[in-house]
């Protein structure tokens, strides 16, 4: 009897000591799952935030592009003459988290050195044509995140003329940016071309912009 009991005190000690052993392997392993949880999350809302960037950055691009189609000669847009609707009350505006958007600043950057690791529309003369909250142009859906965003123009590059403040060929350079929180920026340039199609009197001649070309810079 007393070989036996030491034999089930023997058993039982063993199995404690798996069973600590594998409280503390799934302890470890709750531990590291943890954190991969958490950078998960992290991907997860910094994807949804650039999308949104994104699609804020193409809206604004896209309200510029309808205001532009109104205007009879573009130069009036790049010597400052035409203002858009959406015209914030500050060139530097706060963002929700409590930073700010030095827009004239950003204007300077892209003179100086572009957009984009590709410096996109490095040496050009950008004109704020543009800037504000997004919800201030549209209506946006719940959840959407507070995005401020900025229209700069220019005179196309191609352009027979030298004055960066005259449009002589139809032609026109936008660099549309939205910001968020935590210092979140997309960005996107597109060519405008503006071509005006005859008719005959009285009926007028109608005019139509379409994007030639745009790319994300940002």
């Amino acid at each position: 009897m007393k070989r036996g009991a030491s034999r089930g005190r023997g058993e039982r000690g063993i199995a404690l000591i798996v069973t600590m052993m594998a409280a503390l392997v799934l302890t470890a392993v709750a531990g590291a799952l943890v954190p991969l949880s958490t950078i998960e999350t992290a991907i997860g809302v910094n994807h949804r935030r650039a999308v949104e960037g994104l699609y804020a950055a193409e809206a604004a691009l896209a309200l510029v592009t309808a205001e532009l189609g109104a205007v009879p000669d573009w130069s009036a847009a790049l010597d400052g003459s035409f203002r858009s609707t959406l015209r914030g009350a500050t060139l530097v505006p706060a963002t929700p988290d409590g930073g700010s958007i030095d827009l004239p600043a950003i204007g300077r950057r892209l003179r100086n050195g572009g957009a984009g690791a590709s410096g996109a529309g490095r040496g050009l003369l950008w004109t704020l044509l543009a800037h504000g909250p997004l919800t201030a142009a549209a209506p946006m859906p719940d959840g959407y995140g507070p995005w401020l965003v900025g229209v700069w123009i220019a005179d196309d590059p191609g352009d027979p003329d030298s004055d960066p403040w005259r449009d002589a060929n139809g032609a026109i350079m936008v660099h549309a940016a939205a910001f968020g929180p935590r210092r979140a920026e997309r960005a996107v340039q597109a060519t405008l071309i503006r071509r005006v199609l005859p008719a005959a009197p009285p009926t007028p001649a109608l005019v139509r912009v379409r994007i030639a070309s745009w790319r994300i810079v940002r």
